[in-house]
């Protein structure tokens, strides 16, 4: 069960809502009758909680790459709507004065319940139509190939953004390293990009090994060597980042290698 706390921990967060929709199951349980609106506010969210707290997902988990997102199926209770519709049904049973303050109270309790969103460092004032840096969209266009797929190193920060924006820049490392599942089994070279130094001789080896002609680094990124020292020729800076390409590259279609 240790493993389906961390879960439900993971998906909560502080745990507030998590107590709040508890409560408003309960709630809703004994004010309501039978119907259609029971059955969408309280035992669809019963019937879910019950399968996650299955102790056989424990045996599920120690088997499964993808056992640490149980809690995905939380995403099927329609949280918000049994939240706000318990408050609502119980302000509607406070006398009609005391419905303003009721109201308040109850968006109050709401508020203290999540955190504000954007103080996350993931969330950026929208440079684009695509709501994604316009950095990212800079150096995609300025790589893409006409009829094939191209491999791009891309650092960590960006990696969400480019597999957002378009489907011809592959990366040579998955959104998992985001997630902390401890598997990347396509690549070794986030091992490299999270190191506070870049060992630029170990992170070539391994973008040649996975086929990933283009690299893209912070400009303060401190590395061992340039580039440039191991064939990843410099092309050209995007604001902080500075775009590299394996002087070994093949970009297919006919064409060669570019600097």
């Amino acid at each position: 069960m240790e493993r389906i706390l961390d879960n439900l921990r993971d998906f909560s967060g502080k745990g507030f809502l998590f107590v709040l929709l508890l409560a408003s199951i309960v709630f809703l349980g004994l004010k309501l009758k039978k119907g259609v609106v029971k059955a969408l506010t309280v035992w669809l969210p019963v019937f879910v909680l019950a399968i996650f707290f299955c102790p056989l997902w424990s045996f599920y988990m120690e088997r499964a790459d993808d056992g640490e997102i149980l809690y995905r199926i939380m995403w099927i209770i329609p949280y918000a709507v049994i939240v706000c519709f318990a408050l609502v049904e119980a302000i509607e049973m406070v006398p009609r004065r005391f419905r303003p303050v009721s109201l308040l109270l109850a968006v109050a309790v709401i508020m203290v319940s999540g955190r504000y969103i954007y103080i996350n460092p993931h969330f950026s004032k929208a440079e684009n139509s695509y709501h994604v840096p316009q950095v990212v969209v800079d150096i995609c266009d300025d790589i893409i190939v006409e009829g094939r797929e191209v491999r791009a190193c891309f650092p960590i920060e960006h990696i969400q953004y480019v597999r957002q924006y378009t489907p011809y820049v592959c990366l040579a490392y998955g959104r998992t390293v985001l997630m902390g599942y401890g598997f990347n089994e396509y690549s070794n070279v986030d091992e490299f990009l999270k190191e506070e130094e870049i060992d630029m001789q170990g992170l070539t080896q391994a973008l040649r090994a996975c086929d990933t002609p283009y690299l893209i680094l912070k400009n303060d990124k401190k590395i061992t060597e340039v580039p440039d020292t191991y064939g990843f020729n410099y092309v050209r800076s995007y604001d902080d980042y500075d775009l590299y390409l394996d002087e070994n590259a093949y970009l297919g279609l006919g064409q060669e290698s570019e600097d």
